[in-house]
């Protein structure tokens, strides 16, 4: 019998702690069989000579918009490292107006307000230079938007004004009561429900386009949080129908896992009666049709956990807190931010999910909501005990030493994001305050404290490079050098182990990824240096020469 291919003279760091490092890798169908010298090379088809490369298991991404990253590739880029001033941005929306036809959207993406002097744009400035055409310009946390006055009125708001306010949202008006131009968290609801509807195809085509760019930033696998629903997060009503149309076609070339929203979920009636928009009972089925719940798919493509968001963001100072933002207190303002749902609502339909057999992703970045989130969990295993759960909090942004030891007892899998030190450290310090920042995107704590700490990015929110979010998750400086919590630093390799090992826990995915080890998927990524020798402060500095996903090469020449 002959196997299809050995990769030899490598410097390998498998995660594997009964064989930590090996100099050449076995792969036959898709899978690890072999490390060192357990198996001659004369056994493969196919020799390929790393030539003294260093080797890590493939990175996953644990908390990734896939399709908006796609999406991302061909709207306006109004990022920090594109966009530098106000005037930069609304110049680039002129730009794209002047190309447009009238009538037509101009859609962009990725603005921060702490690098524009705190401002965001308003929906006067951008009448100015786009009178003609609607405008929506995401904000990079995906919490908030800035839409024009044609945009409201295409929603039927003419004017900026006879909307209402929906729950869990914010809209600033100006002094003659007409909006301002700023819809945060609920409210982009107001506006987001007459955007151009994406097809199927169209979701595919981005979801595509990402898969390019992710394999080349040595991203082997990803989870996408919270699909299907347009209103809150998502795509398209069909968004797993595009992943699975992007699989069939063959241009998922990484491996997905995609959590549908909440709102998705509903009771399932044995009658056959729409109870879509009813609270589950206690004693009735609650999922997708069919039952379809987490686990269902394979090891490309598979359904996870079902996502849903508690609270908002730091940067928008809507994350839902225990004590007022520091910097609103500074004008005299008492915020705590808010709730996306009410508490009754988010415990019924969290505890029916978990009783039906899902894993739970909750995002909560305040600890207000970390305490909201933890009391459904605990009700939950109460209720209805389950082994090895793994119900997930997405952020955990801010959690004192009692949350995160009761998080640890509840065997929850916090998800943080160490690129936000970098990118958004700044304008986090600045709303919470000096004390309360310590308390801010925490990792090392989290190890310590024995809980499995994936590594994520949220992008398009972040850069999605991996060996980005390593240097900061080592390094923790903000975008201005600031150091960020040092104490927070973790090392090199309990980073990676978090790209690789924590990420496929968090998934239920660590029996057959995470690890170079006989059994395994063959999903590695080869370095141009070893970033366990080199210093610390260069690893952003270090290049993925090749990805490789089950054994194949999907970017990069070896």
């Amino acid at each position: 019998m002959t196997l299809d291919v050995i990769f030899t003279n490598g410097t390998i760091h498998t995660q594997d702690p009964e064989h930590p490092t090996a100099h050449s890798l076995g792969v036959h169908q898709g899978k690890v069989v072999s490390l060192d010298d357990e198996l001659p090379t004369d056994l493969f088809e196919r020799v390929v000579d790393l030539k003294g490369a260093a080797v890590v298991p493939g990175f996953n991404d644990a908390h990734c918009h896939l399709s908006f990253l796609g999406e991302s590739l061909v709207q306006l880029d109004l990022r920090p490292s594109a966009i530098s001033t106000m005037d930069d941005l609304i110049g680039a929306v002129r730009d794209a107006a002047a190309d447009a036809e009238p009538g037509e959207w101009i859609l962009g993406q990725g603005y921060d307000q702490n690098y524009l002097d705190g401002a965001h744009p308003t929906a006067v400035a951008l009448d100015e230079v786009a009178p003609d055409n609607p405008v929506w310009l995401w904000h990079n946390s995906r919490h908030m938007a800035v839409v024009n006055s044609k945009a409201f009125e295409i929603a039927g708001y003419p004017g900026r004004k006879g909307f209402e306010v929906p729950e869990g949202g914010e809209v600033p008006l100006d002094e003659d009561g007409a909006a301002q131009g700023l819809l945060s968290e609920t409210a982009r609801g107001l506006v987001q429900e007459v955007l151009p509807a994406k097809t199927t195809e169209d979701v595919a085509d981005q979801i595509a386009a990402a898969c390019d760019a992710a394999l080349a930033a040595g991203i082997t696998s990803i989870t996408e949080p919270g699909l299907g629903s347009p209103a809150n997060i998502g795509q398209s009503f069909t968004d797993i129908a595009a992943y699975q149309l992007t699989k069939d076609q063959g241009r998922l070339r990484l491996r997905a896992t995609v959590m549908p929203y909440l709102t998705t979920l509903h009771p399932i009636d044995p009658s056959g009666k729409d109870v879509a928009n009813e609270f589950p009972d206690e004693d009735q089925p609650f999922g997708l049709d069919l039952g379809i719940r987490s686990g269902m798919g394979d090891d490309w493509f598979q359904i996870g956990a079902v996502k849903v968001l508690s609270d908002g963001s730091l940067i928008g100072r809507s994350a839902f807190m225990t004590e007022g933002y520091a910097a609103d207190a500074e004008e005299g303002v008492e915020n705590v931010g808010f709730l996306q749902f009410p508490q009754e609502w988010l415990e019924r339909r969290l505890i029916a999910a978990h009783k039906n057999g899902w894993q739970l992703a909750v995002h909560a970045i305040g600890d207000g909501a970390v305490d909201v989130v933890l009391d459904i969990i605990e009700k939950a295993q109460q209720e209805f005990p389950r082994e090895d759960a793994r119900h997930r909090i997405e952020h955990f942004g801010v959690a004192s030493d009692e949350q995160v030891a009761r998080s640890a007892a509840l065997e929850v899998v916090p998800v943080p994001q160490g690129r936000f030190v970098n990118e958004l450290g700044d304008g986090m310090a600045k709303a919470l305050g000096e004390k309360r920042t310590r308390l801010c995107y925490r990792m090392k704590s989290l190890i310590d404290a024995g809980m499995v700490a994936p590594a994520s990015t949220d992008a398009p929110v972040v850069e999605y490079p991996p060996l980005y979010n390593i240097h900061d998750m080592v390094n923790r400086r903000t975008a201005s050098g600031t150091q960020f919590v040092p104490e927070e630093c973790v090392t090199v390799d309990q980073a990676v182990n978090a790209y690789t090992v924590g990420s496929a826990y968090a998934s239920h995915q660590d029996d057959f990824k995470g690890t170079l080890s006989a059994g395994k998927l063959a999903d590695f990524v080869v370095l141009s240096d070893d970033i366990y020798d080199i210093d610390p402060q260069t690893i952003k500095d270090v290049q993925v020469t090749a990805t490789i996903v089950g054994g194949e090469i999907m970017h990069g020449n070896l």
